[in-house]
């Protein structure tokens, strides 16, 4: 069985595949898969995709959870801590934007299938209204819609983009060949020093203030999308070795902090746009 939620004992109560269902070839069509909420979206967020990415087109990915189960603890007679209840979340939002044409393909809402405890809204954006089928106004979906359409991009051997994507993945308990993952929180480091933030690199190298208010999952895939392209851009002209060096050293100035007054100089000026 495979679950979409995480957390230790997760799997007693959470949805699941069965070894049958993976083994079937997902048709195409599960991209057709309408709403399920009451309320009909006047605009959808995502375009249908006629051809779907193949072999090798990257997909640049986000997604949003929100927690079903906080993390329970007692200190015992000894001063030591014990965990009875670990924390857990759930896959609450997909979006995903196909690098062909710079078009979302994926922005799915996910039914919940147990109470949510923490909508997370400041990191995830999300509220009740959201995820509740009675009044959201966006794309909502059940769970194993979203997983499976996430698998067929995995089989037809789409290169997944995004920041942490290696965490992403975990949580919702689904292999991805390391082949198929291009982690910009991977690529925009130095071995032995700290991960950078996407917002941060955001601001360093596209010129753009991502993260603000709340989280968009749409926003963050693209905004990694773009890093991943100025990496690709870099990496031929032989200027990443450099570039991270820089960013590292202004980070560390700024304590890892954009600094508008002191912006980063990319190739002396500022990071500026990327075409496509």
């Amino acid at each position: 069985f495979i679950s979409l939620v995480k957390g230790a004992g997760f799997r007693k109560n959470a949805p699941s595949l069965t070894a049958r269902d993976l083994k079937l070839t997902i048709p195409d069509s599960v991209f057709e898969i309408p709403s399920i909420s009451h309320i009909q979206v006047e605009k959808l967020t995502f375009r249908r995709c006629n051809l779907l990415p193949g072999h090798g087109t990257p997909v640049a990915l986000d997604t949003e959870f929100v927690s079903v189960a906080v993390e329970e603890s007692f200190i015992d007679a000894d001063g030591a801590e014990h965990v009875n209840v670990e924390a857990r979340q759930m896959l609450a939002r997909v979006s995903a934007i196909d690098a062909r044409t710079n078009e979302v393909i994926i922005d799915d809402y996910i039914l919940p299938t147990e109470p949510i405890v923490d909508y997370k809204t400041r990191f995830s954006g999300l509220t009740a209204t959201d995820l509740d089928p009675l009044t959201s106004h966006h794309h909502l979906v059940h769970l194993r819609t979203a997983y499976l359409k996430l698998r067929l991009l995995v089989d037809k051997g789409a290169i997944f983009v995004g920041h942490g994507l290696r965490g992403d993945f975990r949580v919702v308990n689904m292999f991805v060949p390391p082949s198929q993952i291009a982690d910009t929180v991977d690529l925009w480091y130095l071995p032995g020093q700290r991960k950078i933030s996407l917002r941060f690199l955001a601001a360093c190298l596209l010129d753009t203030d991502i993260q603000g208010e709340t989280h968009d999952s749409i926003e963050d895939a693209r905004g990694a999308l773009l890093l991943y392209k100025r990496y690709i851009e870099l990496q031929v002209a032989g200027k990443i070795d450099t570039t991270l060096q820089r960013l590292y050293k202004y980070g560390r100035k700024t304590g890892w902090k954009f600094d508008a007054s002191n912006p980063f100089q990319l190739d002396g000026h500022h990071g500026g746009g990327i075409s496509g």
